[in-house]
Order: structure tokens, then C-alpha cells, then sequence
């Protein structure tokens, strides 16, 4: 691949063989089981490694606005904007890092479903772009941040934990502002001024996307995901689902099951 540079983050992990990666007078050689991150606006190359058969790879490039949301935004502010104005262009990260095994896990699951052009495909590669960043951010991108904005950005990352570690559970707002050491009013007006919207809405997207991982790799019934996800009903479940994929839950396994045959 000749040198080039793109508006777009790009992803990839190494499948087979081997390759090389330039960004500027930067040049790594990328074994299977590596990957690398390259931001927005680098100049790189990507070329088999001098002596390699073959090499194969899979990219997940995206724009960036499929992780932050729209300009201007608080993730856009505190986790993308501090990594592009960083020196750094180019990072890598191998399998055997154990806090890397995440990233590994969804994306492969993004290269088993590339086919799937659905809305609720759609919606959970924003939310594994979402998840597959924070790891990095936590372990490569971040830098030490002082007063305010470091505070800001400890606290809204603890709310997000919160939710997606009990996401199952049934939700309470108090358990939450403790576990985020505010108040349950400041904690609601918190999130929706760092995130643009309510608790309620992104806990319901994020159980649309969990429950989108169980359809298509698992054979349990609608209901039985309605319970592990989260939800309160099945009939709630099938109207969420419907509200943010335009298919009901068995429609989308249906769909999912044809496009493997």
C-alpha cells in the first residue's frame, strides 16, 4: 500500500504472516497476534514484511465521529481531541497484554459479522468503538490531566462503569450516585451534560447492544434475553429493540441465521 493518510482512526490486528507499518520515520514489523492503532491525518505505509508469503489483516477504520458522537461533544473534548494533539501517531499493542484480550474479542467479532449491513449491526459497532477506545484511552492514549478537567474526566468514566457493569441489574440511581460520590440529582445532571443524554436512554441503548451479541451467539429465547440484558419486560425488550434497530428481536435472528447459510 502506497503512503497515505486519511480523516479516519484506524484499527488492526494481524492474522497471518507478517507486515510492516511506516508512519513517518516510524517503522515497526507486525507479527500475528499484534495490533495497531494509527490516528486521523498520519502519514503511513502498510507493506509485507521482506521475505513473508503472505500476510493477512483486519482494519477497522471509522470516522471519528462514530465514537464521539457529534462536534463538540465531552468524549470529543476529554478522550479524542488529548490523543490526536499527542506527538504520537502510531501505537501497538499485542495479544499476550492481558488488559488487550477485550479488544481482540470485539473486533473479531466485527470481522465475523462485516457482512451484516443491518441498523442493529450498526449500533453495536458504535458501542464496540465506544468500548474497544476506553480500553486504549485507559492504557495508551491517556496522559496526566490536571485539576478540573482530570476530575470531570474521572468521574463521568466511573458513571459509564457503573452501567456497564450492572447493565443486567435492575437500575438504581442511588447505588450509582454512591458508587460515582454524588448526589442522585447531580448525578443525573451530570451525565446528561457530559453525555447529551439521559441515564435511562443510554442504559437501554447500551442493553439493545448487549442483547445483540446473544442473538447472534446464542440460540436462548427472546425472553430468556430480556431477563440477562436487563430489561423489565419482554414486551419493553421487543419495543426498545424495535425503537432502535427497526427489526424485532426474533426478526433480527432471523435475519442474522440466513446471512450464515
Amino acid at each position: 500500500m502506497n503512503w497515505h493518510k486519511q480523516t479516519a482512526v484506524e484499527i488492526a490486528i494481524v492474522l497471518e504472516g507478517s507486515i510492516n507499518v511506516t508512519v513517518l520515520e516510524r517503522e515497526e514489523t507486525m507479527e500475528v497476534g499484534d495490533g495497531f492503532l494509527i490516528l486521523p491525518e498520519r502519514l503511513h505505509t502498510l507493506k509485507p514484511s521482506k521475505g513473508a508469503k503472505a500476510a493477512r489483516y483486519f482494519t477497522f477504520i471509522f470516522e471519528p465521529a462514530l465514537l464521539t458522537g457529534f462536534k463538540g461533544s465531552f468524549f470529543e473534548h476529554a478522550f479524542y481531541f488529548p490523543a490526536l494533539n499527542k506527538k504520537e501517531a502510531f501505537y501497538k499493542f499485542n495479544i499476550q497484554d492481558k488488559w488487550t484480550r477485550p479488544i481482540f474479542e470485539q473486533m473479531k467479532r466485527v470481522y465475523d459479522q462485516e457482512a451484516d449491513d443491518s441498523p442493529a449491526f450498526q449500533l453495536n459497532v458504535q458501542r464496540i468503538v465506544q468500548d474497544v477506545w476506553i480500553i486504549l484511552w485507559n492504557n495508551l492514549l491517556s496522559k496526566e490531566e490536571a485539576g478540573e478537567r482530570k476530575q470531570h474526566n474521572a468521574r463521568i468514566l466511573k458513571m459509564i462503569e457503573y452501567l456497564h457493569t450492572y447493565y443486567s441489574s435492575k437500575f438504581s440511581l442511588s447505588d450509582m450516585a454512591t458508587h460515582s460520590n454524588v448526589s442522585r440529582g447531580e448525578c443525573c445532571r451530570y451525565f446528561k451534560k457530559m453525555m447529551h443524554m439521559t441515564i435511562s436512554d443510554y442504559l437501554m441503548e447500551y442493553r439493545v447492544s448487549k442483547a445483540v451479541e446473544l442473538l447472534e451467539s446464542s440460540d436462548i429465547s427472546i425472553s430468556e434475553i430480556s431477563e440477562t440484558v436487563g430489561f423489565s419486560s419482554q414486551s419493553y425488550f421487543i419495543e426498545s429493540f424495535k425503537k432502535k434497530t427497526r427489526l424485532s428481536p426474533l426478526a433480527y435472528r432471523k435475519f442474522i441465521k440466513g446471512m450464515s447459510k
